[in-house]
């Protein structure tokens, strides 16, 4: 009886702390840096349906006819741990928004949804950096950002490209695989557990649908980066959710790469593959005229 109800005790510990770690992470982490004071860039703001303040950093592009890339952060971090992809993607020729998602950073709002709310968010915020009707955007999500960002794409025809940095296929799958890191035990079950306890703490489930069932009806051209180091995502996952889609994604392995550190490690050769892709499924604006009125039958 005393095994029994010392393993229960530490089952509902384990349950709970990880609920609240997944609903309610540290709004301010140690590697966040400090947002404004460059020139290149704006505070912009949006409000969520349920009137949550929603705070971002707009890099205006030069160019007569730009063309716009929201960036969306993961689990651990804010739109501050964007900046340098922002000032990448700026240089050429693109207006980034790098968002601080609801709980995290400026913005407001206490439960981080993985995606039950934020797919929403995503799509006020093009309201508001994409207003024509005929307009779309590229969206970067990495890790949690790549499942909010394949959320919306399901459903808002205006993100016309998707970059899915170290994205995972199942919420439950990658827990479990966290979980084991810790030599937890019952890891499926742990996993499970937290998860139908964070559902409750949000108030939407954070675990459904799975990206990986997402994919299966997102035809929007897609690239997915991942790093071969990645020990959170390993490859048949990240294969797993590749297959899933109708139309194969691109894909891009950085070698040596973890999860966090895809784009550092990826440097200027990655940047540069980034942007020849977003170039092909987005082309600028005098490409895609050229290739209109110069397009028809073979």
């Amino acid at each position: 009886a005393l095994v029994l109800g010392l393993l229960s005790g530490f089952v509902l510990f384990a349950v709970e702390w990880g609920a609240w770690a997944l609903v309610a992470p540290k709004r301010r982490l140690e590697a966040s840096q400090p947002m404004g004071g460059d020139a290149l860039e704006a505070a912009i703001e949006a409000t969520a349906a349920d009137g949550t303040r929603l705070v971002g950093s707009w890099f205006a592009s030069s160019e007569a006819s730009p063309r716009t890339l929201l960036l969306l952060h993961g689990l651990a971090e804010d739109r501050s741990g964007l900046r340098a992809q922002a000032l990448a993607m700026n240089a050429k020729g693109w207006s980034v928004a790098i968002l601080d998602g609801r709980g995290f950073g400026e913005s407001g709002g206490a439960a981080v949804a993985f995606g039950g709310f934020e797919a929403d968010d995503l799509s006020r915020w093009l309201d508001r950096l994409v207003p024509e009707p005929e307009g779309r955007a590229a969206v970067w999500g990495r890790s949690m950002g790549a499942a909010i960002a394949l959320r919306a794409a399901k459903s808002d025809a205006r993100i016309g490209a998707l970059i899915l940095e170290a994205p995972y296929a199942d919420l439950r799958q990658t827990l479990a695989m966290v979980l084991k890191r810790y030599r937890l035990p019952l890891t499926q079950s742990l996993a499970r557990l937290t998860l139908s306890r964070a559902a409750k703490l949000a108030g939407t489930a954070l675990d459904q649908p799975r990206p990986v069932e997402l994919a299966e009806k997102v035809r929007t051209p897609t690239l997915i980066v991942r790093g071969s180091a990645d020990r959170l995502v390993p490859i048949e996952e990240t294969n797993r959710l590749a297959n899933a889609f109708p139309n194969p994604p691109e894909r891009i392995e950085i070698p040596q790469a973890g999860h966090r550190d895809v784009f550092a490690v990826g440097a200027d050769a990655l940047v540069e593959a980034l942007g020849a892709f977003l170039d092909r499924a987005l082309p600028p604006a005098g490409e895609m005229n050229s290739t209109v009125s110069g397009g028809g039958g073979e």
